[in-house]
């Protein structure tokens, strides 16, 4: 089920809300037309104005061990990704942790939420897209400057159908990872990694990116060879 709204604070809010007060299942969505204080990863705000982009919230109940949960963030940009590139047709990619780049420009980002219940876990993926945003319109950034499936396709797109797209994958991929094919995910997140083999720097640790470990965390190449693996941080 898809709970549509014109406006909302934050649609990662009210799918938390629907999921722990009204036992909303699985795969249940939240999406707004607007989010009056929509943010992103470590608090920042995320621009949501009302029309032009997809503003929108996905719960999962996933049966995986508690030290897994971190992992969905990885998982949830392979399937928006995918989404966007399916009912798109743009060259969508993953920035680690939570950004999806269209060559080299922000189009989209997401924000995981956990709440655990003994050891099963609510997990709220969210996702905002700039969709049908109009280049002036666009937020500014000095790295990865911002665009929109408008601006990169040159056609409209229907922020729905994204939804739809992103849930159906979700589905596929919690599937995979609920049946022992973490590794498979990984790797296909390696495959749409925007920035692989190339020198990138994370706080201060600066070096080659080679990839993720098994548990999902980046891997660094240090000049003198050493593997350094990242938990945390901004990659430019």
């Amino acid at each position: 089920m898809i709970h549509r709204h014109k406006i909302l604070p934050s649609t990662n809010d009210e799918a938390m809300r629907l999921a722990c007060e009204c036992g909303a299942l699985a795969f249940d969505a939240v999406m707004a037309d607007e989010q009056s204080a929509g943010r992103g990863r470590l608090g920042r705000a995320w621009s949501s104005p009302a029309g032009t982009g997809l503003y929108a919230s996905v719960i999962l109940r996933p049966r995986i061990a508690p030290e897994n949960v971190p992992s969905l963030t990885l998982l949830a940009g392979v399937a928006a990704a995918e989404a966007i590139h399916d009912t798109a047709r743009v060259p969508a990619r993953i920035k680690w942790p939570n950004d999806i780049l269209i060559n080299g420009k922000k189009v989209a980002g997401l924000l995981c939420e956990a709440q655990f219940i003994g050891d099963n876990a609510i997990v709220i993926a969210g996702l905002g897209v700039n969709v049908n945003t109009l280049p002036r319109d666009l937020p500014e950034r000095v790295l990865y400057p911002a665009t929109s499936l408008l601006s990169e396709s040159g056609i409209s797109h229907e922020p729905l159908a994204i939804l739809e797209a992103w849930i159906e994958r979700l589905r596929h991929w919690i599937g995979v990872v609920e049946n022992g094919g973490g590794a498979v995910m990984f790797s296909r997140w390696m495959e749409l990694d925007a920035l692989a083999g190339r020198k990138i720097r994370v706080g201060e640790t600066e070096g080659v990116n080679v990839g993720l470990d098994a548990e999902g965390r980046l891997l660094v190449r240090l000049d003198d060879g050493e593997i350094t693996r990242v938990s945390v941080g901004d990659v430019s």
